[in-house]
């Protein structure tokens, strides 16, 4: 197991998540690489923004959005205690599922390990769970961490 990919959202679950990636990590020798993305922003109705000058503040929205991440992501990595192991950050931009599925295959990851936050059933079929999404449609095997599980 050369490549580990731990999605992080600054939640316990992705904490809890990389936590366990690491312990695995130092087991297999791998490698990880900690994923943040960033949802681009939805429009409501088509009057939101119309007119001149609206990709160039929608740019502005997403690049105040990416340093946000940025930041949390610095933040969430430097916290940890990665030891040995050699990890890397990556960001993107788009639909989180979806960039999830498609920087595993482009790192060639092993393993996703990634947080589940304790959405109930209903939330979860209104808002979607990125981690059903991602197990369904992954390269390689998803370990699934639930936020509310103790860590050791």
């Amino acid at each position: 197991m050369k490549r580990i990919l731990v999605p992080v959202d600054g939640s316990p679950a992705s904490m809890k998540a990389a936590l366990l990636a690491i312990d695995v990590a130092e087991t297999y020798g791998s490698e990880i690489t900690f994923f943040a993305v960033v949802k681009r922003p939805e429009l409501i109705g088509t009057a939101v923004g119309g007119g001149i000058g609206y990709a160039g503040d929608m740019r502005k929205v997403v690049e105040g959005l990416t340093d946000r991440q940025r930041r949390m992501l610095d933040e969430f990595v430097d916290g940890l205690n990665c030891r040995d192991i050699v990890c890397t950050k990556d960001i993107m931009v788009g639909e989180p599922y979806e960039e999830i599925i498609s920087h595993a295959k482009y790192i060639d990851a092993d393993l996703i390990v990634m947080g589940r936050r304790g959405y109930s059933k209903v939330q979860r079929f209104f808002l979607g769970s990125v981690s059903q999404r991602v197990v369904s449609d992954a390269p390689c095997p998803v370990l699934v961490v639930n936020e509310d599980v103790e860590s050791e």
